[in-house]
């Protein structure tokens, strides 16, 4: 589910709306990189490459399409099937490449939806992180959807979402340095949004 605030994010400019975008991106990479080093699967360079680009167009216009569709079709091709996996670390992975997919996506498309899925993703990802370290079951615990939303990481998720936006609503223009802040403020010591 995306965060309530996505909907002021809408109302901000295009290059405020990627920034949000690529910082999610961000913030979910390292996930990938955990699951790839450690189940020996996919290329995580395909994936910083194609985030790299993201923040290469975030002050460059026009954006060239075949050069982004390029990415998603590289991305496409390190995804994990989850089912092949016994961990719910493959869903993590696979949610860090759509993220990528998205913001490539919203990138030609500018289609305020895919916001919407951004943010959700974000939130999905820390969602099954959370049910399967805390060992929850949606059919036997009345307490399932509140135990998830008090959880450090969901918190800490939605907090970041949150923050991001309003920073970017308090400004007039981004520039390198607004960015830079954001990623030192989400950073976590590289560990990404599942603390990895």
């Amino acid at each position: 589910m995306a965060i309530a605030a996505i909907n002021k994010l809408k109302e901000l400019d295009f290059r405020k709306q990627l920034a949000f975008a690529y910082l999610t991106c961000e913030r979910l990479y390292p996930n990938y990189v955990y699951f790839s080093e450690n189940y020996n699967f996919g290329n995580s360079d395909v994936l910083r490459t194609a985030i790299d680009y993201l923040y290469s167009n975030l002050f460059h216009h026009p954006v060239d399409k075949t050069i982004t569709d390029s990415f998603i079709k590289k991305i496409d091709k390190i995804i994990p099937e989850p089912a092949n996996y016994h961990t719910i670390l493959a869903s993590s992975a696979l949610d860090a490449c759509t993220v990528a997919i998205e913001a490539l996506n919203f990138l030609i498309d500018k289609g305020s939806s895919r916001l919407d899925d951004i943010s959700t993703i974000a939130t999905d990802t820390a969602d099954m992180y959370i049910q399967e370290i805390e060992n929850l079951d949606y059919s036997t615990d009345p307490s399932f959807q509140h135990k998830i939303d008090l959880h450090p990481l969901m918190k800490k998720e939605i907090a970041t979402q949150k923050g991001i936006i309003d920073f970017l609503s308090r400004r007039k223009n981004i520039d390198v340095e607004d960015i830079h802040t954001l990623l030192s403020l989400q950073e976590n010591n590289k560990k990404g949004s599942l603390n990895l």
